[in-house]
């Protein structure tokens, strides 16, 4: 088809959609165009993370494209409803297996269409209440989180404790939701959480201790929840039988899972489930449509899950936005009476007037007050306009002079400027490795800052970052380049490697081993500092700069996010991680018009999961 081959030409099309389109007419010679032009663009749009294409809001598709193929597309689209397209071959509707699937308007590929269905409907199985003495509940909530279940906000009124809210409801459910910010509390609110639900099942007399795992979609991530866990049990007023049984060593999901070389399939699955009684996933905002798909799946049928994350940060790389979809209650729906009425015994929250009632409300609790930002935090109220996407407060923020935000206005021309940036903020880390810190004190200082870029490509993107920075750093005598190696290298893995326990995610410093004389790079694992030679490492690269994508799971005292190029996967929930990822200090190195261009676009993927789990069309 003429428009396909131009739609590949001006970039809008790749040529893995060409070729499912025309696999598709090689299956049936006699496909209308229409199916043609919407396999491709299904295909194309998986690419950019949607789960399918909604029919109803085609325009949002090629709204980038030229009027004169907009009109064509339009034109042919408009030739025959796709439902009467519906055969046995190639479009159907679930029941047999063809390659797409129509469903309510949208179009999908068969196996996403089925992933989100089995999704949805092991959400909805599992989302259930758990007999629980709600007298004996009440009494460990009090103990953990203080008799007071009103709590003063930073504005100064008085609301439910969320933290002891969400808590109940972890206990209470078979599953739970948690969406919060950073600095909300989640972990700790998880952790009193666990205590609570073990205390509970000592109380009845259960024979075995529950089996209770950690996992997140990252190593960073999994390390991360296990120092988070591990700190918040120690500070518990539980029994240290009670904090023995909190487990405080995380792992990555495709680990968890029995992830296979190769193949797309885990070792445990809906035959071989997992051996488990009460998972806790972190960071679930990076888990894709397919993965969710797998795990629910592995999880045994009396199983309780619990989904931590933020639902405001970018959504996975790869197909869905799981997290947010199960997080978009519809307004005026609230969850069962049933629900309410223990909240109400056990937290005092207000019973919610509502104008319908569905059940899987009940599983979702959302995360408000932030301990880490204080109404005087900048980066905290930056992130707040960000997240409504309000450009005149973001404009106000900015000006307001916040000690903990700066903003750094681009230069004309390329990135010496920012380069200047990097080496200022990383000299304490430089001379660092420089006068032969150990490794455990050159890991921290590598930490204390990092910057974030929005895009990999370009003058401001990560790779010319990092290797301008590398150029200069070596002619001004900071680090020494022999070849891809040199002390102070600092890299983060970028493909799985089991049998040395590295992770996607992971980052690690090349230092010289004070016994051999030989580089090698130190990661922390665990708590623990483990050193690799530079020849075992599993895919990696450098990691001055990096993705706002990569650094999910990851906090650092000082961020300077670098937006200056504007570009369309720059979207509000980018620079919202990004800006969240900063716990002291916050740079933003754009112009304003950039900075609000890119907070003006949030991330809509197309999906059917919310409709499917809210009851919703």
């Amino acid at each position: 088809m003429r428009l396909l081959e131009d739609l590949l030409t001006q970039g809008f099309l790749r040529p893995l959609d060409i070729h499912f389109s025309n696999w598709l007419v090689q299956q049936k010679p006699q496909l209308s165009k229409n199916l043609a032009l919407l396999a491709a663009l299904v295909s194309q749009q998986l690419g950019e993370g949607h789960v399918c294409i909604n029919l109803k809001n085609l325009e949002t598709i090629w709204s980038a494209w030229p009027v004169v193929l907009r009109e064509e597309a339009l034109q042919i689209v408009s030739s025959q409803p796709v439902e009467e397209l519906l055969d046995s071959k190639i479009l159907g509707n679930g029941q047999h297996l063809t390659p797409l699937v129509l469903d309510k308007r949208r179009l999908y590929l068969y196996r996403y269409w089925r992933y989100e269905c089995q999704v949805a409907k092991d959400l909805l199985l599992r989302a259930k209440l758990v007999d629980v003495n709600a007298v004996l509940l009440k009494e460990k909530l009090d103990g953990l989180f203080g008799e007071n279940s009103i709590v003063q906000s930073e504005l100064g009124d008085f609301k439910p404790d969320g933290q002891r809210i969400a808590a109940a409801t972890a206990v209470l459910q078979s599953l739970a939701i948690i969406s919060g910010g950073p600095g909300t509390g989640k972990t700790t609110t998880i952790t009193r959480m666990l205590a609570i639900y073990l205390q509970m099942q000592v109380h009845n007399n259960q024979d075995s201790a529950p089996v209770i795992c950690l996992a997140a979609p990252t190593g960073k991530a999994a390390a991360r929840l296990s120092e988070s866990i591990s700190m918040a049990r120690d500070s518990l007023a539980v029994s240290e039988g009670i904090k023995k049984l909190i487990p405080d060593q995380g792992t990555t999901l495709h680990r968890l899972l029995g992830a296979r070389p190769g193949q797309s399939t885990f070792k445990y699955n809906a035959d071989n489930p997992l051996h488990l009684d009460l998972l806790v996933v972190d960071e679930a905002s990076m888990i894709d449509l397919p993965l969710m798909a797998s795990l629910l799946a592995a999880l045994p049928e009396h199983a309780r899950l619990i989904l931590i994350g933020d639902k405001e940060q970018l959504a996975s790389v790869e197909a869905g936005s799981v997290l947010g979809d199960l997080c978009s209650i519809p307004i005026g729906l609230v969850g069962s009476e049933s629900m309410a009425a223990l909240l109400y015994q056990t937290c005092q929250l207000p019973v919610a007037k509502a104008t319908r009632v569905q059940p899987f409300a009940d599983s979702v609790a959302f995360l408000k007050h932030s301990y880490r930002f204080s109404k005087d935090s900048g980066i905290g109220a930056l992130a707040s306009a960000v997240n409504m996407g309000d450009s005149e407060q973001l404009k106000t923020v900015l000006a307001a002079g916040y000690e903990d935000l700066q903003r750094i206005p681009v230069s004309i021309g390329g990135n010496d400027q920012l380069i200047q940036h990097m080496l200022d903020k990383y000299k304490r880390y430089l001379r660092a490795v420089a006068s032969g810190f150990e490794p455990t004190d050159v890991l921290k200082e590598f930490s204390a800052f990092r910057i974030l870029c929005g895009l990999r490509k370009g003058t401001f993107g990560v790779e010319a970052l990092n290797n301008n920075f590398e150029k200069e750093a070596q002619s001004r005598g900071l680090i020494s380049l022999n070849g891809r190696w040199y002390p102070g290298r600092p890299v983060m893995i970028t493909r799985n490697d089991r049998s040395l326990r590295l992770y996607n995610g992971d980052i690690g410093i090349a230092l010289e081993d004070a016994e051999t004389q030989q580089l090698k790079v130190w990661f922390e694992q665990g708590g623990e500092l483990v050193s690799y030679s530079t020849s075992r490492l599993p895919q990696h690269e450098t990691v001055f700069a990096m993705t706002v994508h990569k650094s999910q799971g990851s906090e650092f005292d000082d961020v300077t996010l670098v937006l200056a190029e504007e570009a369309k996967v720059i979207r509000r929930e980018l620079v919202y991680t990004g800006i969240t990822r900063a716990k002291k200090h916050c740079a933003l190195y754009g112009s304003l018009k950039t900075i609000i261009s890119s907070i003006e676009k949030p991330t809509t993927r197309m999906s059917g999961l919310a409709a499917r789990v809210w009851d919703t069309q």
